[in-house]
C-alpha cells in the first residue's frame, strides 16, 4: 500500500467542507493522520474569502490515477464544479490535491511542499506534534 499527502482547501463554508471531506477519505482507505484545519494566507486576487486548509496522510491500495478520480469525485459531490481552466481562480467549496505518494506516512509528513498555503499548515503541524 501507498502512503498519499493529500492537501484539502476551501473558503466556502470550510468548517463544514473541510471536516466532511475528511470523513470521506475514510473510504477511499485508511486516514493515517491529520493535522489541524489553519486558516492561511490566501493566494491569489481571485479569491472573496479566506482560506483554510489541511493535510492529511492516507493509505490506500489505490492507484495515483484511481485516488485522483476519487478525490474528484468527492469535490464535486461537495459542490465544485467540474474540472475546467477558469476553475483555479474561483472560490471552492473544498479543494483535495494529491501532494506526494510515498512508502510510508514519516516521508508524507516531512514531504518538501510547493504551495506556501501546504508549508504553513506542514510547519504548524510539525510544531504541534514537536517532530
Amino acid at each position: 500500500m501507498r502512503c498519499y499527502l493529500l492537501g484539502l482547501g476551501s473558503n466556502i463554508s470550510p468548517d463544514i467542507n473541510i471536516p466532511s471531506a475528511c470523513r470521506a477519505l475514510d473510504m477511499l482507505g485508511d486516514v493515517l493522520q491529520v493535522s489541524p484545519a489553519i486558516a492561511t494566507t490566501t493566494v491569489g486576487d481571485t479569491f472573496t474569502g479566506p482560506f483554510m486548509n489541511q493535510l492529511v496522510i492516507l493509505q490506500t491500495e489505490l492507484t495515483e490515477i484511481t485516488l485522483k478520480e476519487n478525490l474528484l469525485a468527492i469535490e464535486s459531490r461537495h459542490g465544485r464544479e467540474a474540472k475546467t481552466p477558469a476553475r483555479k481562480i474561483k472560490d471552492r467549496t473544498i479543494d483535495i490535491d494529491i501532494l506526494m505518494s510515498a512508502g510510508n506516512a514519516a516521508d508524507c509528513l516531512h514531504a518538501r511542499l510547493d504551495e506556501s498555503y501546504y508549508r504553513e499548515v506542514q510547519q504548524h503541524w510539525l510544531q504541534e506534534e514537536n517532530v
